[in-house]
């Protein structure tokens, strides 16, 4: 054997290594990459299903709250045509209940995004400012009759903002219903 055939013999192993070294170095990123999105799936999933059983949670409190809020509705419109004699309502009659699950989720309301966790943050300070307006009007004895002039705006914001999270909120539990529904057997 020549020189020249024994540096050519030694330079292919080199180069062949190179090859082996850089084809491996590639299925390692590629492995990498794929445990990457396989984690970044996982995260996104257990994202959505923290938002669902959230959703869950929210939206029956949140239907209790709009069909509240129509009520005090009803009430505003009857006190408007009270007597000018007639004596105001009872606070509780008025003043729209902000149930604790709110104050117990807040920490984990970003959940949803930041547009929707604004949107219960403004409703928690609309509910606030309009039952804080039935206690100064009950304490300051406002006649009855402009109660609803006072009430009415206040109100219909927080109708508003409910009739806003109320769908995103049925969004992500009809998310969860496909999703438990879609993973039992259908019975024959």
């Amino acid at each position: 054997m020549s020189i020249s055939e024994w540096f050519w013999n030694q330079q292919l192993v080199y180069w062949v290594q190179g090859i082996g070294s850089l084809a491996a170095a590639g299925v390692a990123v590629g492995i990498a990459l794929r445990q990457e999105r396989v984690e970044h799936r996982r995260a996104e999933a257990a994202r959505a299903l923290r938002r669902q059983v959230l959703a869950a949670a929210i939206a029956p409190v949140l239907r209790d709250m709009n069909t509240t809020a129509r009520i005090r509705n009803g009430l505003l419109q009857t006190i408007s045509r009270a007597r000018v004699d007639e004596a105001p309502p009872h606070a509780e009659e008025m003043t729209i209940p902000l149930p604790d699950i709110f104050m117990t989720t807040l920490e984990r309301i970003d959940v949803f995004g930041a547009a929707v966790a604004a949107k219960v943050y403004v409703l928690i300070h609309r509910v606030n400012d309009y039952n804080r307006n039935v206690q100064a009007l009950r304490e300051w004895d406002v006649p009855v009759r402009t109660w609803t002039v006072n009430l009415r705006p206040k109100l219909d914001a927080i109708s508003e903002t409910l009739n806003l999270l109320l769908p995103r909120m049925e969004a992500e539990i009809e998310g969860l219903e496909h999703e438990g529904g879609g993973a039992r057997p259908h019975a024959r």
